[in-house]
């Protein structure tokens, strides 16, 4: 380091010389140059290998040096330079926070102090808005403040993150008997108010996690800010300057606050997340601190991973990033539980907290699991982890810090022949059992290590990534919460929610439930084809818990079908037959039925933040009651002559004499069966009304909300061709986002069209005071008085979302996924499409289809953070299935569309085709 100092003083002194005359914006430009070559000599260090620590000192000694030059020059050209220079021997530069700490990435801002005496503050302010002026055209970003010492401390008072900021301050320039009457009342401060300061700290730190995560094990999280982060060291510092005036990892360790082995794992953690931050600074060519997944293979690159068959090498690298981050943050925990026994002890004359005792070795005490007798007992018998375990479970608190760290000493315990024995197998699937309490268990044991020595396949999946836009965290601390959602469940009193607490009071064994809970994406880590490895490592697994035959099965069942019932609610016609009996049939009893929708509830609540909705619970609902219902064989059949005189009464009686019964007869026999066979009798009412009021009006619709999320839209006019596409467009004009279409056509040309709606940017119902706009505009698309494209790209351009950082070549950059199926239903063609969602997603995709020359009967939107995946049910124009030729066409042109924007170019007149008769799908796409 003294050498690269060196270098820079020199390189300083021949860039950075006083001249006379002085001219402002010469030093500017010279400061800026200056600051230039310094960036390229740190990155050219960074080829050599320079470590993460020493990138950040060595750039805040560049920036030491243009701020001593800047302070200078401040106030030149002065036409009293003896009263300039006294006006600044009156007060400091002073650097704070991460400045005054020596730690900066290249997009740092700088935060300074200038501490006055309150003498000549004219003057003063003068030097120093000059020496500002100096620092922002030479490019900084300078955040500042203007205070005398007893102002800066009643600041602080106020101010949280100034007290914080205060604890790392260092001179630059100017008057150090100033800088002296600051550290003097510094220390005086937190000598007197040390333990107020320390609740401040703790509350910012509770109030950090909540904003930017508080599990290690976040898909993007922020490198400075979330839990594990550098932040979460600089708390510590903060907690222990408060308490002991410590600064640094050295004073940790004089204070024995850490020992010497965790001293080496923080300052190796340290320096790794802090080359992460420089590095990102740099890729991103602007301050970012939050790892996005976008940014997450340059970084990997940068610091040389590659990938193999199994893992990418930016999984590689967020794998060692969470093993850092984590290790930070047990450091960082054990410091504050350490001082606070410290404080605990000194305060004798405190009554003391309760005190409980369990048996001969565990305690509880101050809220935690506590091990009263020697940690090595845990050698001698490894099952009494599990009596700890058990015993905090059913305490639901957690572990104390002497017994945590008692069972991770002892792990090298938990080997092949414990993990083989029937007395483990009993005790951990006894842990299984207590309903609403498994989550809190397994993250405890989770969280010391053991978790993953018991079962080493869930060790493989630990501070493992899923490196798609879906999940939210690791795929281990996915799993936990998975298994927590369910416990919330069995505890809630949610109303909403009852009928699946039904369910679960109704599975036979919940362990075999948790169990597959546990292992359901236990296949994931190595490579494509999760499922099937999954299923493979579930066998092995029950085997060695010794299961039965029976129960090894359901969980081997469950974790083979672990996505399917969310795939078949969201992206199929639950009202086609089959679908629901294809899917019983795969369950082949109730309670295996039953824990499958509880493992598909959870693993949707377990992925991240919004990703559950009551819409998504309802499709989950009725999937569930459509395949019990073949279970209990209890099947409704098809709408026979029977059923349809009992929906034309239904009808009429709901209709209360307003229609003959001619009217009711002609309007169900002009519609398909699918309309009979989805359609109840009080929605065929409705549409009738709605049908008698285009005799006076081209468009008629109707409103109905289910709830505080959804909204139903039902729409009557004239059909056409593009009907659909126009409806989709003007609605994704209006904000409106479509989860579901429901498409009729009467013989006569009537279409009916039942739509499921929310508010694309809040998921919410659509409020009663947007219903008229919205109608207004689809009545003016349906009458054709419109252009729907042109409103469509125009709204687009309005609210296109903010580019992200995109480093190229970028591997798991989204494309395009388009697959046709003429298996999936009986009287249609499926169109699978799965890309990046966008603003008028449905729109682009149905507008294909419509100059295709096809008709949509059905679709399904289904939308996962930045990902959607959409389904549509098409026909050609004579309401057939597609042949193959035509599905191949009709995927090369969605994927046209969706790469590039461009509408396809179709060589043959659709509207001639149509007239005669003929399939609208015999065309080039180019």
């Amino acid at each position: 380091m003294e050498i690269y100092r060196e270098k820079v003083r020199e390189h300083a002194a021949r860039r950075l010389p006083l001249t006379n005359p002085f001219d402002p914006a010469t030093a500017a430009q010279r400061l800026r140059r200056f600051l230039k070559l310094e960036d390229e000599r740190l990155r050219m260090a960074i080829r050599r290998g320079a470590t993460g620590r020493w990138l950040s000192k060595a750039r805040c000694f560049a920036l030491d040096v243009v701020v001593q030059h800047a302070f200078r020059d401040a106030g030149l050209p002065s036409q009293n330079l003896i009263a300039l220079e006294k006006a600044k021997s009156t007060f400091a530069v002073v650097a704070l926070g991460g400045y005054g700490r020596g730690e900066l990435a290249p997009f740092s801002d700088l935060d300074l102090l200038f501490i006055h005496t309150g003498i000549r503050t004219t003057q003063v302010q003068e030097a120093v808005e000059s020496m500002l002026r100096l620092l922002w055209d030479s490019g900084l970003t300078v955040g500042h403040s203007f205070r005398t010492v007893r102002e800066c401390m009643f600041a602080s008072y106020l101010d949280v993150h100034l007290a914080t900021a205060l604890t790392n301050t260092r001179l630059l320039a100017g008057s150090s008997s100033v800088y002296d009457c600051l550290t003097a009342a510094l220390e005086r401060d937190r000598r007197k108010r040390g333990s107020t300061f320390i609740k401040a700290v703790l509350r910012e730190r509770a109030e950090r996690y909540t904003k930017f995560g508080d599990v290690v094990c976040l898909q993007e999280p922020n490198v400075k800010e979330s839990a594990g982060g550098l932040r979460d060291l600089h708390s510590t510092f903060w907690i222990a300057y408060g308490k002991y005036g410590c600064k640094t990892v050295n004073d940790l360790r004089d204070r024995n606050l850490i020992s010497e082995e965790e001293q080496e794992i923080t300052e190796r953690a340290y320096d790794f997340l802090l080359r992460v931050r420089y590095q990102a600074h740099l890729l991103a060519g602007r301050k970012i601190d939050r790892l996005s997944l976008d940014l997450q293979p340059a970084l990997a690159r940068a610091f040389g991973y590659s990938s193999d068959t199994q893992l990418e090498a930016s999984e590689k690298f967020m794998r060692d990033y969470y093993k850092c981050a984590q290790d930070l943050y047990l450091v960082a925990d054990a410091v504050v539980v350490r001082a606070a026994e410290r404080d605990k002890r000194s305060s004798r004359w405190r009554a003391r907290p309760r005190r409980v005792s369990l048996n001969e070795l565990f305690s509880i005490d101050n809220g935690k699991l506590q091990l009263d007798g020697e940690p090595g007992a845990f050698a001698e018998n490894p099952l009494l982890m599990f009596d700890a375990f058990a015993l905090a479970q059913a305490s639901n608190v957690p572990l104390g810090y002497n017994l945590s760290e008692a069972i991770r000493n002892n792990l090298h315990s938990i080997d092949r022949k414990f993990r083989s024995s029937v007395a483990a197998s009993d005790l951990f699937l006894k842990l299984l059992r207590r309903r609403g309490r498994v989550g809190h268990v397994l993250r405890l044991a989770h969280q010391v290590g053991f978790l993953g020595r018991y079962l080493p396949e869930f060790g493989r999946i630990s501070l493992l990534i899923q490196h798609d836009l879906y999940h939210h965290y690791t795929i281990d601390e996915h799993t936990l919460r998975v298994v927590e959602a369910l416990d919330e469940l069995n505890n809630s009193e949610d109303g909403r929610r009852a009928n699946l607490r039904s369910v679960f009071h109704q599975v036979n064994d919940p362990a075999v439930l948790y169990l597959s809970l546990l292992l359901h994406d236990i296949g994931k880590g190595q490579g494509p084809g999760h499922v099937p490895r999954g299923v493979k490592i579930a066998e092995r697994i029950c085997d060695r818990l010794q299961l039965s035959k029976h129960d090894a099965a359901k969980v081997v069942s469950l974790v083979a079908h672990h996505i399917t019932m969310a795939h078949i609610s969201q992206r199929r016609d639950l009202t086609e037959p089959h679908v629901a009996s294809q899917f019983a049939t795969e369950m082949e009893t109730i309670d295996q039925l039953n824990m499958l929708l509880l493992l598909t509830y959870s693993d949707m609540n377990g992925v991240g933040p919004g990703v559950w909705s009551e819409w998504k619970g309802h499709l989950l609902w009725d999937l569930y009651e459509r395949s019990r219902s073949h279970l209990v064989e209890a099947e409704t059949p098809a709408r026979g002559p029977a059923q349809l005189a009992e929906l034309k009464e239904k009808v009429l009686s709901g209709l209360d004499g307003q229609f003959p019964r001619s009217v009711v007869e002609r309007h169900l026999a002009l519609l398909p069966d699918r309309y009979l066979r989805t359609t109840t009798a009080a929605a065929a009412a409705q549409h009738l009304r709605l049908i008698e009021g285009l005799d006076k009006d081209s468009f008629r619709c109707h409103w109905l909300q289910h709830d505080d999320t959804i909204t139903e839209l039902t729409i009557c006019a004239g059909d056409r061709h593009g009907l659909f596409a126009d409806i989709a467009g003007t609605l994704t004009t209006q904000g409106v986002e479509i989860l579901r279409a429901e498409i009729n056509t009467r013989e006569d040309g009537i279409a009916i069209d039942v739509f499921i709606l929310r508010m694309a940017a809040t998921h919410h119902a659509i409020e009663d005071n947007r219903r008229l706009r919205i109608e207004q505009a689809l009545r003016a698309a349906i009458a054709g008085k419109c252009d729907v494209p042109a409103l469509v790209q125009k709204w687009q351009t309005q609210h296109a979302p903010r580019r992200r950082f995109e480093p190229a070549n970028t591997r798991h950059k989204k494309l395009a996924h388009v697959a046709c199926d003429n298996k999936a239903a009986q009287a249609a063609t499926v169109v699978e499409v799965r890309a990046s969602d966008e603003v008028g997603l449905a729109y682009k995709i149905a507008s294909v289809a419509t100059a295709l020359g096809l008709e949509i009967t059905y679709a399904k939107i289904t939308t996962e953070k930045s990902d959607a995946f959409d389904v549509f049910y098409v026909t050609d124009a004579n309401g057939i299935r597609l042949s193959e030729e035509a599905m191949r066409e009709l995927e090369h042109a969605m994927m046209e569309k969706l790469s590039n924007g461009k509408e396809p170019r179709i060589n043959t007149n659709n509207a001639d085709q149509k007239e005669k008769g003929e399939s609208a799908v015999s065309l080039s796409v180019s």
